[in-house]
């Protein structure tokens, strides 16, 4: 009996022993290697550009406005914010598993044989599943990081959005210049191909000469409606992110956006905390660990305590029942060993998504980096470009007055000049899109956006 006795209290031990491990919470181990965003990274800089509030980096009252609006009104921002809720309801719902379930289910029987019978029962019926193995409170804790995950995907939805509305914005006021430009251009060459004409009637211009100057007047208007077509396109897709419909934008001019002086990366562990798809990941990897706790749990057995207390009636009497039953998974073995592994496969797809998330983020923060250094390194040589163009136009111009040069060195001083400024506003505009994406690639927009 001793032995018996000795035996079960062993056999208890290891169980608690062995089950040890299912009550762990996640901690997590997430490293950023240092080399994450290449070769741009500032040892000595420990303040990045994304801690700065975005009212500060984009300073343009219309865009906050419609950055604001967008924040508040957008169906994606919406359903997020749902998102969170049921996530959160259902970490009420993993809550109660720890209470037991009540319910009432009163009966009632009437019978005739001879005589008239009738009896009725007014119990409460309780059941109570022990997750003693944490089981509950795995579930609880698995519901608590599915809270989070929504509030990062939340985050990345924000980033993202505002990060459109601003390229969307910037690019209505980009088509802005290139319209002015285009129409200043289609009346310069209507000025020319008005002098055309008249040294053509002076007999100094042949025919081809006005057709050729009529072609590319014809070529710049149409170029002119095809950019209020664009206008209007983009004006409908900034529309459609503040759930707007489609309206007439307003909007500042070219020439108001400043470039900050400075580009502040910040240290590549911040990517960590700044970047919600970064943490999203991360919390992959805390849902799966979880995925492997239950999945070890399924292991070990339930117990069940079940009962029922009220009252009868005919004959009046007080009822009270209680049971308890344990349920220890057997024939299961293979089915459970099989989701155990997979469980920890998981685990480990979610480490190799997190890596790689991690990879982007730096390959991000690299790119849109460079692309700001290009475009203000190309800004120096395009605006010489254009001064120069600006020149030889017009001294073409004067030299065709008094018909001491060709049409057709007119036309082609026209054109260079035309492409040259168009290159300057593109090259200008990749400059505010390339901050833009800096900016959201090193986590700004997701802090202190909503007021």
């Amino acid at each position: 009996m001793n032995n018996k006795r000795i035996y079960i209290l062993v056999l208890a031990g290891m169980i608690l022993f062995s089950s040890c491990n299912l009550y762990r919470k996640y901690t997590s181990d997430a490293t950023v290697r240092s080399d994450v965003m290449g070769d741009v990274v500032n040892p000595q800089d420990t303040v990045s550009m994304g801690d700065m509030d975005w009212r500060t980096v984009f300073t343009d009252p219309l865009l906050q406005n419609l950055i604001e609006t967008a924040l508040a009104n957008n169906t994606d921002m919406r359903s997020a914010k749902l998102s969170i809720e049921q996530a959160q309801n259902n970490v009420k719902s993993a809550k109660w598993g720890y209470a037991p379930t009540l319910y009432f289910s009163p009966s009632a029987t009437y019978a005739y044989q001879g005589g008239s019978s009738f009896s009725a029962r007014i119990p409460i019926n309780a059941s109570w599943q022990l997750g003693i193995f944490g089981q509950t409170t795995t579930g609880v804790r698995k519901a608590k990081a599915q809270v989070a995950y929504e509030e990062d995907y939340k985050q990345a939805v924000q980033v993202s959005l505002a990060a459109n509305v601003a390229n969307l914005y910037y690019t209505l006021v980009m088509l802005d210049r290139e319209l002015e430009i285009e129409l200043q251009t289609q009346g310069l060459w209507e000025e020319s191909l008005e002098s055309t004409r008249a040294l053509y009637d002076a007999g100094i211009y042949e025919s081809p000469a006005v057709y050729q100057m009529e072609a590319s007047v014809a070529g710049v208007k149409t170029e002119i409606i095809d950019l209020r077509n664009t206008i209007l396109t983009t004006e409908a897709s900034l529309c459609n992110l503040l759930a707007e419909p489609p309206h007439h934008i307003e909007r500042a001019s070219f020439g108001s956006f400043q470039m900050p002086e400075q580009l502040h990366l910040g240290l590549p562990i911040r990517l960590l905390d700044a970047r919600p798809d970064v943490r999203m990941a991360e919390r992959n990897m805390e849902l799966a660990y979880y995925g492997t706790q239950s999945a070890r749990q399924d292991f070990y057995p339930t117990i069940n305590i079940e009962g029922l207390f009220g009252a009868a009636f005919s004959p009046a009497q007080l009822i009270g029942q209680a049971v308890a039953s344990l349920t220890q998974p057997i024939f299961a073995a293979g089915k459970l060993t099989a989701q155990l592994k997979n469980a920890k496969l998981n685990q480990e797809k979610a480490r190799i998504e997190f890596e790689q998330s991690l990879l982007d983020a730096g390959k991000e923060v690299y790119t849109y980096l460079h692309d700001c250094q290009t475009a203000e390194q190309k800004a120096g040589f395009i605006d010489t470009r254009v001064n120069a163009l600006q020149q030889a136009y017009d001294a073409t111009s004067s030299l065709m007055q008094h018909g001491s040069t060709t049409y057709l060195e007119v036309l082609t001083a026209q054109e260079s000049l035309l492409t040259a400024q168009l290159l300057q506003v593109q090259n200008q505009y990749e400059a505010i899109e390339a901050l833009i994406n800096l900016y959201s690639a090193l986590g700004g927009f997701g802090t202190k956006t909503e007021k």
